[in-house]
């Protein structure tokens, strides 16, 4: 009797398993995109490479040289290809935070970028990005 139990519990348990495994995709409605944590842990570090790197380049220089412009316009597209992985804001997604904050976020970075890219180029915008970005993780980063 004892091995007749052990039998259905595995078998019941390699059911559940492999059953449970569409669950999320079953359980969400479709408009629905479910982040996991370590796709927006990677995308946020990729982000906020970029961010420190037109830092850096702001921070260090009162002029800009041409292929430190071209470098902070590779950042800001840089940026919004990762926000893009993130969502849009007509899309659910499982952090609230991001859905709340990305198309704002996004916006922000095309303006900076758009500003860079004028003749004269206008920084103004990405070192108003990137000091944002960097108080606000910055100052969440020290409170916990």
């Amino acid at each position: 009797m004892n091995r007749g139990l052990r039998w259905q519990g595995w078998v019941l348990g390699a059911l559940l398993s492999a059953g449970c495994s569409g669950i999320r995709v079953d359980t969400y409605p479709p408009d629905f995109t479910y982040l996991p944590r370590d796709e927006i842990r990677d995308t946020m570090t990729r982000m906020s490479v970029e961010i420190w790197r037109i830092n850096d380049i702001l921070d260090r220089n009162e002029t800009v040289a041409g292929y430190q412009r071209d470098e902070i316009i590779a950042a800001l597209r840089s940026l919004e290809r990762s926000s893009q992985r993130l969502g849009a804001g007509w899309q659910l997604t499982n952090h609230a935070l991001i859905d709340e904050n990305i198309d704002s976020f996004r916006d922000s970075v095309v303006d900076a970028r758009l500003a860079v890219e004028k003749e004269p180029p206008n920084y103004y915008l990405a070192g108003k990005l990137s000091g944002s970005c960097l108080a606000c993780h910055s100052f969440a980063r020290e409170a916990k």
